[in-house]
């Protein structure tokens, strides 16, 4: 029988985490398959139904397969200057 994870992410937390270190990746969760957590960074990205991430585009993410899943990382963008290394 396999267990189907479920997502375990503060979102909240993690945006206030990035925020206070911007331009540094911070983990926001695991999630169960890269899917769930690609659907995640499309959200991040967007600040669409995780209000934590808004405005749009002030922060990146990006999702990297474990041996539990998918981890979700993400980093405040907003205050970095036009032309910033990335």
């Amino acid at each position: 029988m396999s267990l189907k994870m479920q997502p375990a992410s503060d979102h909240r937390h993690a945006a206030d985490q990035a925020r206070q270190m911007p331009g540094q990746w911070v983990l926001a969760g695991t999630y169960g398959s890269r899917a769930s957590a690609m659907s995640a960074v499309n959200m991040v990205r967007t600040g669409d139904r995780l209000p934590s991430y808004r405005p749009a585009g002030a922060f990146e993410a990006r999702p990297e397969l474990t041996q539990d899943g998918c981890d979700l990382w993400v980093r405040y963008v907003a205050d970095r200057p036009e032309g910033g290394v990335r």
